[in-house]
């Protein structure tokens, strides 16, 4: 996942956050969670919680996947700023597990997962 030249980061996948059956821990709120056995295992005692990929709204012109193995990504362009509510410092939820890509307005909220 990339929002960022310098914030990219190779994600969990949505598997490796079940509490329920020891893969993940939750942690003191229920975003986060500790990954205990991920597939990934460079990713083993890694925390992981949405809010580590928020940035503010001046700085959220394109988020998105990449891939290494298969030459592939998608991304969440924004070209304007306008829709905005609440200044440019506002903190927004951008990509995290799933992988899902967000882009959030004061009137609704788009939310574009990919199964593969």
């Amino acid at each position: 996942m990339a929002i960022s030249d310098n914030r990219q980061k190779v994600m969990p996948s949505d598997a490796d956050r079940n509490i329920n059956n020891g893969i993940a821990a939750p942690l003191a709120y229920k975003e986060a969670v500790r990954l205990m056995n991920p597939q990934n295992h460079t990713l083993k005692g890694q925390v992981d919680d949405k809010y580590m990929y928020s940035m503010e709204s001046k700085d959220n012109k394109v988020h998105g996947w990449i891939s290494s193995d298969q030459r592939v990504g998608f991304w969440m362009i924004t070209p304007s700023d306008e829709f905005r509510a609440c200044g440019p410092v506002k903190q927004d939820l951008t990509s995290h597990v799933g992988p899902t890509v967000l882009s959030v307005s004061p009137s609704f909220l788009i939310k574009h997962t990919i199964y593969y």
